[in-house]
């Protein structure tokens, strides 16, 4: 199964959308994940993704042009609980049948800013409470995480929160890219100076760890001006055979439709 997660930069904008919208079809996952989605221009990308299979959505439901979350797939969708204290930053789902996945965009917070380093940290105290609950599944936490590992994700040490994302390893989760690439330098967003940094992961349970095949960061995107950031790909072994088939019921059914959690 192939997951992709993309920050599209402020839900897309006209000028960018239909060069969104090819990418992710040229990408081909079975689930997409997209972070400062906004419904302004969201129903235009949801309705061409319906038509195209991604036919099971679900979105955080975010106020008229604020950041949200929506999750495409072209397997069943069952919606799950809110992971965050912000409804509009985090959702989770079960996938088919053999996947949970919980999709977040954290804050950022510089370290200076008292009040967004709290709110920072809310948020990660809600979803390590609900990876707690979910860690003997088969899980996936993905998305927009705005912290990253010291000198290792990062050039310096500039990330806050980091002791709270470290938090998911004590609950059995391990970076999905980093069971890949255990020394890699791979980023997927850079500031206003160039300096690089990885901010987009995918954690995965105990659970999922053996069936982690690839992970990898989609650059042309970046590139290309589509947004800031670069889509990451993660492909999991899981039976694909199943997954043909429910894909088949689904396009047989027609069942479809854009869920708001």
């Amino acid at each position: 199964m192939r997951i992709l997660t993309w920050n599209i930069l402020h839900g897309g904008g006209a000028r960018r959308m239909p060069g969104i919208v090819l990418n992710l079809l040229e990408h081909r996952a079975e689930v997409i994940v997209l972070t400062e989605f906004r419904t302004r221009m969201g129903g235009q990308l949801a309705g061409v993704l319906a038509d195209h299979g991604w036919v099971h959505q679900l979105s955080s439901n975010p106020r008229a042009d604020r950041n949200g979350l929506l999750l495409l797939s072209k397997l069943p969708v069952d919606p799950g609980p809110c992971p965050l204290p912000e409804q509009s930053r985090g959702l989770s789902a079960r996938v088919g049948d053999d996947l949970f996945v919980t999709a977040v965009h954290i804050p950022d917070a510089r370290a200076s800013d008292h009040h967004a380093v709290g709110r920072k940290a809310a948020a990660w105290v809600g979803l390590l409470d609900h990876a707690s609950t979910w860690r003997n599944r088969p899980h996936l936490i993905i998305g927009d995480f705005n912290t990253g590992r010291h000198l290792l994700d990062e050039r310096e040490s500039s990330f806050t929160s980091v002791a709270l994302m470290g938090k998911l390893s004590a609950l059995g989760y391990r970076d999905a890219y980093r069971i890949c690439h255990p020394k890699g330098r791979d980023f997927s967003w850079k500031s206003h100076v160039g300096t690089p940094f990885r901010l987009d992961h995918a954690f995965v349970s105990s659970d999922l760890t053996s069936c982690v095949e690839s992970v990898s960061y989609s650059h042309r995107e970046r590139e290309e001006g589509l947004s800031d950031h670069a889509a990451m790909i993660v492909e999991l072994a899981l039976e694909r055979e199943k997954m043909q088939e429910m894909t088949k019921d689904t396009e047989k059914t027609g069942e479809s439709g854009l869920q708001y959690r």
